[in-house]
């Protein structure tokens, strides 16, 4: 479960980070190098939860779990200015304490 939640996240932060509006990174990634790198992050993730839940509901839980994370990181980065590591290591340890938690 860890590795699919890392990878949730990372799939949300590298589709946000090839936004023209995104602030993380001085340019943004290319439109299809941050969302192939989506699709290929998400992917892989709803592999790794197909160990513990079904086809269906594995696509679900990962799909709203990055719809969250993109409305999280809006905000989040509307009143803060993080740098890449500081938002991408909170983010990451803050998404693997809540689906522990049980929450999401």
């Amino acid at each position: 479960m860890i590795i699919a939640v890392s990878l949730l996240w990372l799939a949300a932060l590298t589709a946000y980070c090839s936004s023209k509006q995104q602030l993380l990174l001085k340019r943004p990634l290319s439109k299809l190098s941050g969302w192939g790198g989506f699709v290929i992050l998400f992917f892989t993730a709803w592999l790794f939860l197909l160990g513990s839940y079904s086809s269906l509901s594995a696509f679900l839980l990962a799909l709203s779990y990055v719809m969250a994370a993109w409305l999280a990181t809006i905000f989040i980065l509307g009143h803060f200015q993080l740098s890449l590591w500081q938002f991408g290591s909170a983010g990451g340890a803050l998404s693997i304490a809540i689906f522990y938690m049980g929450l999401f």
